[in-house]
């Protein structure tokens, strides 16, 4: 019998709001697959706290005193990594931003803040915030550097037999980990980049708008929400919003949907690709980013099999290595590499 199954959750709780942590510490009482093993007020303190508790994950606030949950989750992920689930009230445009930043130096997820007892969409919020707990608390991340993977192997070099002008469309799925792939795919793309970029990222609804604002800040190329029966430019990029799928319903027209939930997610990547699959066949190539789950794999196959060429991101790089790791297992991938190689593979591609 395995002795960890009737093992609970050790939770740690960084904020420093009365009234979050008692919000917190009922729901989690009330749950028996938790146990709270400490509340922390501020980073410092939740740093301290990580090694003495060990907790198998930490729920974040951003706006705390001494130091700030972004910081506190850098210095987290690079001294004794666990999973770190952002939790936060922050509704600005502006702070949203600076809500990507905690995505960008490794914590696992970002959802708002759940309402207190009495509002009306209490239930719901308490039940994701738990379930989001225990999804985090599975996920194996690994230690970062700020230096990871910055430097560009000798060896890789683009397939020669390849050329930009084979391809018509280039479409990436990320998750949980992924922000950081996407923005430094973006930022290191040429500006000439001739294909149009369709992007499906994991995030919760209220984020997407932010984290769309967050990549154009820094990006070679326009980034921009998608919309519904869209004409796909070449040179530009669009992001999935919130809550609709994006999916191809013609060469050089893409649409939003409210189709059920594929595998739990909507937007899905496997929506996104298997729709690229259908209308370009050959002529995608396709990259599969940091993620937990399988989300895109097996679609990611049907591409490959197609003769689409297929990226996904290197273990050593992912913050978690599910969808690429299961794509890797199907044998979907034509490479795995780091983000930084990526860009190189794509901007060194013949025209």
């Amino acid at each position: 019998m395995n002795p960890d199954v009737n093992r609970k959750i050790k939770v740690l709780i960084v904020d420093d709001s009365l009234v979050s942590q008692k919000l917190y510490q009922g729901l989690l009482k009330n749950d028996d697959r938790f146990e709270m093993v400490g509340v922390a007020v501020n980073g410092q303190q939740a740093i301290e706290y990580v090694v003495s508790y060990q907790p198998d994950v930490v729920s974040m606030d951003i706006n705390m005193p001494l130091m700030d949950g972004v910081e506190a989750t850098r210095n987290i992920m690079q001294i004794n990594p666990v999973p770190v689930l952002i939790v936060s009230s922050l509704y600005q445009t502006s702070e949203v931003e600076m809500a990507m930043k905690v995505l960008e130096v490794g914590a696992v997820n970002i959802i708002p803040k759940p309402h207190g007892p009495g509002h009306p969409r209490f239930e719901q919020e308490a039940r994701q915030y738990l379930n989001m707990l225990k999804s985090m608390s599975e996920v194996k991340v690994v230690r970062r550097r700020d230096n990871i993977s910055k430097a560009i192997p000798q060896q890789v070099r683009a397939l020669t037999n390849l050329r930009l002008s084979d391809f018509r469309i280039l479409v990436i799925g990320a998750s949980a980990g992924g922000p950081e792939g996407v923005k430094t795919i973006l930022t290191g793309l040429r500006q000439d980049f001739p294909l149009p970029i369709l992007i499906v990222q994991h995030i919760h609804p209220h984020f997407a708008e932010g984290f769309g604002h967050w990549l154009q800040t820094t990006s070679n190329i326009p980034v921009q929400l998608a919309k519904t029966n869209q004409q796909i430019l070449s040179g530009n990029a669009y992001l999935a919003p919130g809550d609709h799928h994006m999916v191809l319903t013609s060469e050089g027209i893409s649409t939003l949907t409210n189709e059920e939930p594929v595998g739990g997610h909507r937007p899905a990547v496997a929506q996104l690709f298997k729709s690229a699959a259908n209308i370009y066949r050959n002529k995608v190539i396709a990259i599969l980013l940091s993620g937990m789950g399988t989300d895109g794999a097996k679609e990611l196959k049907i591409l490959k099999d197609h003769g689409a060429f297929t990226m996904v991101q290197n273990e050593q790089s992912c913050l978690v290595f599910g969808m690429p790791g299961e794509a890797v297992r199907l044998g979907a991938a034509s490479k795995a590499l780091s983000p930084q190689e990526i860009v190189h593979e794509l901007n060194t591609m013949k025209p």
